[in-house]
């Protein structure tokens, strides 16, 4: 599935969601509203206007939601995606608000009694309201998360505590119901700080996405870590990410050795925005600029004929060579060497291209060799290994003529 249209599918599938939402919360208004009205619970009643301030924040979440889903135009070239953070935004306000109108009327039951007619109906919509909305808050947050709605989980955090609120009124309309004093405001109250709590929580969210906040740190090295592991690309850096609605939008810089042509630079630049896009997919749009990358070590190759460390002569021919000795570089300085013997030297044909796929596994960036063959040629520069002609007769000079840089890397053979 195309990016843009997996995108959309995500904003779509929060949106029916809201719309299930706008549904259930709207006929739980009326249920509590019309009920609270008959049995005479005050208690009830203050619910009915809770829901009904989550049913004017499920509105406003599905037509964020809806707008999201716009095509990027010439007047937002990013796209729409912030009217979800907008919308999380309004929300928190809303949940805020009724919060603080939960808690005063929790303090007003301090001091009087509500005279309750239809107890048992009055008891039996509070617990049908808590077992309904816990459900679907759970489920709300599962497809918020799935799809990256903050105003989703926002809800859906804020229905789940209807499971303590709306028992915190089937316990008030019962204390009521029985003359107990206290017990209805002191619980009503508690509800109100929690829900005061997530309300707070979705503002921060919200307001941080709106300042383009960055995602988290686990996204920011599962980026980093998708660039690293793509052939050629040796750092990257200035990474840059914001959260924009649901998605992420994203650039970096990355380093590629300076032996790397601008076409296959451009190309490798390609490959990471791709990759990044496709193992994370929350990124909506990831941009990346290649810069020169210098090394200060080196992982150098030679073909060899005998094994004398760096006294070594070299092989004429890169394939039929009978040892390979790979030497560290640190600022110039030699810190280490090995020789591995050329089990390809006696194949009867491509032994120059085993070998260079001997030198790709022994991840060297350079070769020095007098001679080398097309396909030997071509399969190095595609894992980015530079190749150095060489005219010297053994190991210790060709190095001194690297480290000294009297070599020029091949461009072609």
């Amino acid at each position: 599935m195309p990016e843009n249209l997996q995108k959309n599918s995500q904003l779509k599938k929060g949106q029916k969601v809201a719309e299930k939402a706008v549904w259930l919360e709207g006929g739980l208004v009326i249920a509590k509203t019309v009920i609270g009205l008959l049995s005479g619970s005050l208690a009830l009643v203050s619910d009915a206007i809770h829901s009904a301030s989550d049913f004017i924040s499920i509105v406003t979440s599905w037509l964020g939601l809806k707008i999201a889903q716009k095509e990027a135009d010439q007047r937002f070239p990013y796209g729409y995606y912030k009217a979800e953070n907008l919308g999380t935004l309004i929300i928190s306000f809303l949940i805020i608000y009724a919060s603080w109108g939960m808690f005063a009327k929790g303090y007003g039951r301090l001091f009087s009694f509500s005279s309750i007619k239809i107890p048992l109906l009055a008891l039996g919509i509070s617990l049908f309201d808590a077992l309904i909305l816990f459900f679907f808050g759970n489920y709300e947050i599962k497809i918020g998360k799935k799809v990256g709605a903050q105003s989703l989980i926002a809800m859906g955090e804020e229905n789940r505590t209807h499971i303590f609120s709306s028992t915190a009124i089937f316990v008030g309309t019962l204390a009521a119901y029985l003359k107990i004093p206290y017990i209805e405001g002191i619980v009503t109250m508690g509800i109100a700080l929690l829900i005061l709590k997530i309300g707070f929580k979705a503002l921060k969210n919200s307001a941080f996405s709106l300042m383009d906040v960055s995602p988290g740190e686990e996204t920011r090295k599962k980026v980093i870590a998708t660039a690293e592991k793509i052939s050629g690309i040796e750092e990257v850096f200035d990474l840059r990410l914001r959260r924009t609605g649901p998605f992420v939008f994203g650039e970096a810089k990355v380093g590629v050795r300076k032996s790397v042509g601008v076409k296959r630079g451009h190309q490798l630049a390609d490959r990471v925005e791709r990759e990044v896009i496709k193992k994370v997919p929350q990124v909506e749009s990831f941009i990346v600029h290649v810069e020169p990358f210098k090394s200060d070590w080196h992982h150098l190759a030679i073909p060899v004929k005998t094994k004398k460390g760096l006294k070594s002569s070299i092989a004429n021919k890169f394939g039929r060579a009978p040892y390979f000795l790979f030497v560290n570089l640190k600022k110039d300085k030699i810190k280490g060497f090995y020789i591995l013997k050329n089990p390809h030297k006696g194949k009867k044909a491509k032994a120059g291209l085993w070998a260079a796929k001997l030198i790709v596994r022994q991840k060297s960036d350079v070769l020095i060799t007098p001679d080398i063959g097309e396909i030997a040629f071509y399969t190095l520069r595609e894992n980015l290994v530079d190749i150095c002609q060489v005219k010297a007769k053994s190991a210790k000079e060709a190095l001194g003529e690297f480290i000294k840089g009297k070599l020029e890397v091949k461009s072609k053979v």
